[in-house]
């Protein structure tokens, strides 16, 4: 993985000391080398992190006859077989970034439609003058910009390199400050910041110089399709599938391990993984008092992996706490960054990039087993029951068909989308609006994209979501902030495609969630691990709110009134949450050490330089 940055518009090859300080922000994600392209109208650069042929594989990538340059975040997977399609382009390394223009010479404006892998690139084609910028279908790597008003247009990876260019005037977006503290997380497309965008998933921009921004969204999920996803065999196809997938994302020049965590997702990446690499390493994090290892073990010891395990002290939780805050661009309240960060940096160690279950439970139904309160709202014994209940496989599988006939009273289609937003808030518009911001609810989110039945929905809305608003986010941050690529073989564009257009029935029944993942796999696997129930990769978050250091922190930042965070929230208000330590007073929190280490003026960005 690597950063980005660019500014294209009138003037924009003059404003190369403003480049400079974009990349210099975007050092840790690169940390092996730099580089840059100079054009009329174009500077464009990049921070490295070497994988791919780090000797050859250098960036920007120049197509000189075509008179096209690119710079790329993420990783072309099976690029080999891309280059065997197009064997005249004049390749001059290894890289599989050079693919892209190969792509772009052969299908144009289409040529996103045939990348594969993970991506966040800018192409400037110099005869028309004109940048594209697009991001991977899923969103696994970030992509923001900025428009100023005299027609510069400045990209880059992360926010903080926007604001360091001296050349982006913002403030904080406080209806968007609602958003992340409603869910915990900043809307995928939006950007805590009024002056910066940021782009969505499996959307580009287009923009020539002189003209306007244009938006377009360049791949849609594939619809449901019976009977079987239109695959024959579900099974055998996803046992290839997914295997292929693991052998493409094992390809690098460089060490490679698996985030092993003993959960179904990581486990079935790992045993994988390990058919393909000799003695592969895997990493666990310990967590005191809610420990997975013995299931990572298990696995370990079933294929030859040499377990690498963390067992973290927390004497240093205020100051993990402070580099989080420090390192996301954004406020997220996910209170498993500090695990990942802190798993991140132990990783990196031993290897460069790391595979992991990222993306099985949106695809595969796992979040299901959570979301029963919102499936039995009147009904809390059947809601506490879990999976023994029979009634929620009916309802989730039989879609439209109980939209007709009229039967128990479950959402249909967009409205299953709004509810369970809100149902997946911490705060209400009412408790918001208490706190002094705008009233953010379900009702904000777009949800025209649904009607696929009340599984299907739940599942596309956190694959649209949660998935790139909370946990690619957090996985991201954390890895690159450690000089260490993390790779998801569950959002292969074959696997991924293909989990989506399967009926709900091959993924939950009434006390299952990823049918699909353990009958296809189940056989490689200790049973102990194929048995066991959904565990989130978590954090202690209510003993680490009652750790002396941390209440001493949150006392500091939600209580005093001198504090940062009421510049944006009102301090009355704030006090009713500091007597529970659940969900909404760690949002608070990290939304307050967020804004302390990022408030203009605070060093996380630069004061608004002259005009060009």
């Amino acid at each position: 993985m690597c950063g980005i940055a660019g500014i294209v518009g009138p003037g924009a090859e003059r404003q190369q000391a403003a480049l400079d300080r974009m990349l210099a922000a975007l050092e840790h994600r690169g940390p092996d080398e730099g580089g840059r392209w100079s054009g009329p109208s174009a500077l464009l650069g990049i921070r490295r992190l070497s994988i791919v042929d780090p000797v050859g594989g250098h960036q920007p990538v120049v197509d000189a006859e075509a008179g096209v340059v690119v710079v790329a975040n993420g990783e072309v997977y099976g690029h080999d077989r891309i280059r065997a399609r197009f064997p005249d382009f004049p390749y001059r390394s290894g890289s599989d970034i050079e693919v892209v223009p190969a792509l772009h010479r052969a299908h144009g404006d289409g040529f996103l439609a045939a990348l594969p892998g993970t991506f966040a690139l800018a192409l400037w084609e110099a005869g028309p003058g004109r940048l594209t910028l697009a991001r991977d279908r899923f969103g696994e790597r970030p992509l923001y910009w900025a428009h100023r008003p005299d027609g510069l247009l400045l990209f880059a990876s992360e926010p903080q390199a926007l604001r360091a260019s001296g050349l982006v005037e913002v403030e904080v977006d406080r209806a968007v400050v609602a958003q992340q503290l409603r869910q915990g997380y900043v809307p995928p497309g939006r950007s805590i910041w009024q002056g910066i965008s940021s782009l969505p998933p499996a959307s580009s921009l287009r923009f020539e110089v002189g003209g306007q921004p244009l938006l377009e969204r360049w791949w849609s999920p594939p619809e449901v399709v019976e009977p079987a996803g239109g695959v024959g065999d579900p099974v055998a196809w996803f046992r290839t599938a997914l295997d292929r997938a693991v052998q493409d994302q094992l390809v690098a020049d460089v060490p490679v391990g698996t985030l092993l965590s003993g959960g179904l997702d990581s486990s079935t990446v790992s045993a994988l993984a390990a058919r393909h690499h000799r003695r592969i390493a895997g990493f666990a994090f310990d967590m005191p008092g809610d420990s997975e290892v013995p299931y990572a073990q298990a696995v370990a010891d079933r294929h030859g992996i040499d377990l690498h395990v963390l067992r973290p002290s927390p004497d240093d939780l205020v100051d993990l706490l402070q580099d989080v805050a420090r390192t996301w661009g954004e406020p997220l309240g996910d209170s498993s960054t500090v695990p990942t960060l802190l798993l991140s940096r132990f990783v990196r160690r031993e290897v460069t990039v790391a595979l992991t279950g990222d993306g099985a439970d949106e695809l595969l139904g796992g979040y299901l087993c959570w979301a029963r309160p919102f499936l039995h709202p009147d009904d809390p014994a059947r809601a506490a029951a879990g999976g023994s209940a029979p009634a929620p496989s009916r309802w989730w599988a039989r879609g439209s068909r109980a939209r007709r006939t009229g039967g128990r009273s479950v959402p249909a289609g967009t409205e299953v989308a709004r509810r369970y937003a809100d149902f997946r808030s911490y705060f209400s518009a009412a408790e918001l609006v208490g706190l002094g911001l705008p009233p953010a609810s379900g009702a904000d989110v777009d949800v025209s994209g649904y009607g696929y039945g009340t599984a299907d929905d739940i599942s596309r809305f956190d694959l649209d979501h949660y998935l790139p608003g909370d946990i690619l986010v957090k996985t991201d941050r954390a890895s690159m902030a450690t000089g260490l690529e993390v790779r998801a073989p569950f959002l292969d564009v074959e696997v991924a495609e293909g989990c989506l257009r399967l009926p709900a029935r091959w993924k939950v029944d009434a006390s299952h969630e990823k049918l699909l993942l353990r009958e296809a796999f189940g056989d490689l696997l200790p049973p102990q691990v194929v048995a066991r129930p959904k565990q989130g990769f978590g954090s202690p978050m209510a003993r680490w709110l009652a750790e002396p250091a941390v209440a001493d922190l949150v006392r500091a930042e939600l209580t005093d009134p001198g504090a940062p965070l009421f510049d944006l929230l009102d301090r009355a208000a704030v006090a009713p949450y500091l007597a529970t330590p659940d969900q909404r007073l760690w949002n608070l929190l990290t939304l307050a050490l967020w804004w302390r280490h990022h408030r203009p003026g605070a060093g996380g960005g630069t004061a608004v330089g002259p005009q060009p």
